[in-house]
């Protein structure tokens, strides 16, 4: 991996949120309003743009302690994000991150269903 390269998790973490299996209130309710506006359009209807905040793996890869992108936020909400789409366009981001990769858990189908079963408010709930 070079240095311009997006580093990201090739497979989920076993705490990962995204899994329908992962047991719920891993992190407080108020870090899923914060990782809101790395998944979703904005009240304008503006997806995250590049340089937004990008959903983080909290576990990071084992033994580096680098920052990685979320495997499962990549797989349901990445091409969501402006610079996730230029990170595979620019060759800095693989394509396959994007796609659940075989034999993978179920993931929770959007943010907000994630969100919403770790006990955060849903978007309408905030409006």
């Amino acid at each position: 991996m070079s240095s311009d390269d997006m580093p990201y998790r090739k497979y989920l973490c076993g705490e990962c949120p995204w899994q329908l299996k992962a047991p719920p209130g891993k992190f407080p309710a108020s870090r899923y309003e914060q990782l809101r506006s790395t998944c979703r359009r904005d009240a304008a209807g503006i997806p995250p743009l590049p340089g937004s905040p990008m959903f983080g793996c909290h576990v990071g890869e084992p033994g580096t302690g680098e920052d990685l992108a979320c495997a499962g936020w990549l797989a349901v909400e990445g091409h969501n994000h402006m610079g996730v789409r230029l990170a595979v366009m620019d060759g800095r981001l693989p394509m396959e991150a994007l796609d659940r990769g075989d034999n993978w858990p179920e993931l929770y189908p959007s943010y907000e269903a994630m969100a919403e079963a770790n006990g955060a408010a849903t978007r309408e709930d905030v409006r």
